[in-house]
């Protein structure tokens, strides 16, 4: 219960620190603060973490070089290889939902339906990728952005698919978890191609909290279908 207590102090205390980056325009504690969300929460859940396995470990250390190198996006290309660490970390996510899906429990209308949801984002992805090229410098940039952005559609993917076929308390974990990533970082680009504005700003630190939360619970659920699997 203290434990517990102690978690969400810090996570009040990293989200006015966050806040207070923004307001002041202090970039490095723009960041830190997320990094930290990633420590509370580990900390939160510590007594479980035993579930821990390869992949939330892969996808956490790639998570926080990318981080840790976004201090110094602006020397040399180390903002290009955050976004491509950031972009790679989603790999290990998709990996592990995969290793969940019982596509034997979706019906054809699931099926059908899931097709066209992976049609519509395929689509959007690349509307979205064409109309940033006007932003973007350089093929090589432009290339990690288009791995970058067709990974976040992936990611998506296999979390409506898991879901679809699962209908458990961990894939609503996961797909909650992709939601928020998805959103964050379009939220993110939103400030970084378009315009800044502290309210989308703030959403984005908020969601991305909430995101590192998501993580832990869904590595720490075990796999348990829900009454709505009688439906399908």
């Amino acid at each position: 219960m203290k434990l517990r207590i102690i978690c969400a102090i810090g996570f009040l205390a990293l989200l006015i620190a966050n806040i207070y980056a923004l307001i002041a325009n202090i970039f490095w504690l723009d960041i830190l603060s997320h990094i930290g969300y990633f420590f509370i929460a580990f900390l939160l859940f510590i007594h479980k973490r035993e579930a821990y396995n390869f992949y939330f470990y892969l996808f956490l250390g790639l998570t926080l070089i990318a981080y840790f190198l976004g201090l110094f996006a602006n020397f040399w290309v180390l903002g290009e290889i955050a976004l491509l660490l950031q972009a790679i970390s989603y790999l290990p996510l998709i990996m592990e939902a995969t290793k969940h899906f019982k596509l034997k429990n979706m019906s054809y209308f699931m099926i059908i339906y899931l097709f066209s949801i992976v049609a519509l984002n395929t689509y959007l992805i690349l509307l979205h990728i064409n109309e940033m090229k006007s932003y973007i410098s350089g093929d090589v940039t432009t290339t990690i952005y288009t791995f970058y952005y067709l990974n976040l559609g992936a990611l998506g993917i296999t979390a409506m698919v898991y879901y679809l076929s699962s209908f458990s308390r961990k894939s609503m974990f996961f797909i909650s978890l992709a939601i928020s990533i998805i959103f964050a970082n379009v939220l993110r680009d939103m400030g970084v191609f378009y315009f800044k504005d502290i309210s989308v700003e703030i959403s984005e630190s908020i969601i991305r909290m909430g995101s590192a939360l998501f993580l832990v619970l869904f590595f720490t659920t075990a796999e348990r279908s829900l009454k709505l699997d009688n439906f399908t």
